[in-house]
């Protein structure tokens, strides 16, 4: 390997920064912190929690509907300016905001966010990363999805003091800004679209040994290896696979119902907003783990262990009743297992479906997962409101985590048969 390749590889550990960029950023600096802004909203102005938060179910149905035009843009264009805009776009509404008086406005917000979020939500991560790195992809993509949750768990308090210092609209133009200039800077800057379009290698190509094993065979995929749109959309396994997870996101999203559950019961609210910091700290470890496991043992074996963990967190957690420490143990054994969202999907739509055309193929993957996400919320509140209890919800996640036990151990060879010899 030449000297211009030994550069070129290594050039893919700027492009996973630039991933960090336009999707860790956003996510950890503005989207995942739109509620630290509701109440001060609401006061403000005077309006309902329906007005204040529609935008919030605007968002991923819009995303559902712009993730297949955001595949094709991907794969046909340039990404680095393709995703510049799209956080552009995203910063630019949120900015917005903080001059905006009226529920209509906050709901074209949505639409903004949603339309961007197509882009560099689930789609763009994957198809990078695969894209740059011939090997510990899952690592890479765990690795990313940790910085998400760093910035998230970090920037909360912080936020969460400038609104109460300086007020809402300051806080959300400093959280836009970061955005615009740490976000879209860095993406334009290190963003490259191919290691061929450099005419470099992947990072850690000729390297992994070859090995026998049926594993090892399904975690190696060539970057011009896989099966066509038009074979994946043939195949059992890919409709399997957006049901998989679909699973994987309802289960996911119930970590922001453990607070009300267990403000509901006996172990109170503060035992509830504890659990809901325990889960995302056991989310790292999980983000970091199961990437690591995808490269090692593959994502069919990585997506049991995943369901393993949050069925049985799940079941903990429930069973657990007024045992405060059972309760802690559960949820973190769940927050390992849904970290799994953001890993075991792409990871096994790689490995099943190959790198060929993998950006059109799991725009299908994140359209489901857009349109899951849309009725999670209102599936928790339905289960409460006519039970007047989360048992239900709790039976449903584990039945969801079995469910993922068996799909995860046919996705990945039902896929590889529509291509791989």
């Amino acid at each position: 390997m030449g000297t211009e390749n030994v550069k070129g590889s290594n050039y893919a550990w700027a492009v996973a920064i630039a991933c960090i960029a336009f999707y860790a950023v956003p996510l950890g600096f503005a989207a995942n912190h739109a509620g630290l802004f509701i109440t001060p909203v609401m006061n403000e102005f005077g309006w309902s929690r329906t007005d204040a938060t529609l935008f919030m179910s605007i968002q991923p149905w819009v995303a559902a509907l712009c993730t297949p035009l955001a595949g094709k843009l991907i794969s046909k264009y340039n990404p680095r300016w393709i995703m510049t805009a799209s956080v552009l776009v995203f910063g630019l509404a949120n900015l917005a905001c903080a001059w905006f008086t009226a529920p209509w406005q906050w709901n074209i917000y949505g639409v903004l966010y949603g339309a961007s979020a197509a882009f560099w939500m689930y789609i763009a991560t994957p198809t990078m990363v695969n894209r740059w790195f011939a090997k510990s992809n899952g690592t890479v993509i765990g690795v990313i999805g940790v910085m998400v949750s760093l910035f998230g768990a970090i920037m909360s308090p912080i936020i969460n003091g400038w609104i109460a210092s300086m007020g809402w609209q300051t806080a959300r133009i400093i959280c836009s800004v970061i955005v615009i200039v740490v976000g879209g800077g860095l993406t334009a800057a290190l963003l490259r679209e191919s290691p061929e379009k450099m005419g470099v290698l992947p990072w850690g190509y000729g390297t992994v040994e070859e090995k026998k094993s049926e594993a090892a065979s399904q975690i190696a995929v060539g970057a011009d290896e896989g099966a066509t749109v038009a074979q994946a959309r043939k195949n059992p396994a890919l409709w399997l696979l957006i049901v998989m997870a679909g699973f994987f996101v309802i289960s996911a999203s119930f970590v922001q119902q453990l607070a009300s559950y267990a403000s509901t019961g006996e172990l109170g609210a503060a035992v509830g907003a504890m659990a809901v910091s325990v889960a995302m700290v056991a989310s790292i470890i999980g983000k970091f783990g199961l990437g690591w496991l995808c490269d090692h043992i593959g994502a069919r074996a990585t997506g049991v262990i995943a369901g393993v963990l949050g069925g049985a967190g799940a079941a903990i957690a429930f069973f657990s009743g007024a045992n405060v420490m059972g309760f802690y143990v559960g949820v973190a054994l769940f927050g390992v297992g849904y970290s799994a969202l953001n890993i075991v999907p792409p990871m096994t739509c790689r490995q099943a479906f190959g790198n060929k055309d993998y950006a059109n193929i799991f725009s299908m993957v994140a359209t489901g997962l857009n349109v899951f996400s849309g009725f999670s919320a209102l599936i928790y509140a339905q289960i409460f409101d006519i039970t007047g209890s989360f048992a239900g919800a709790f039976w449903m996640i584990i039945v969801f985590y079995v469910l993922v036990i068996v799909l995860s151990l046919v996705i990945v060879p039902m896929g590889r048969k529509s291509w791989a010899k």
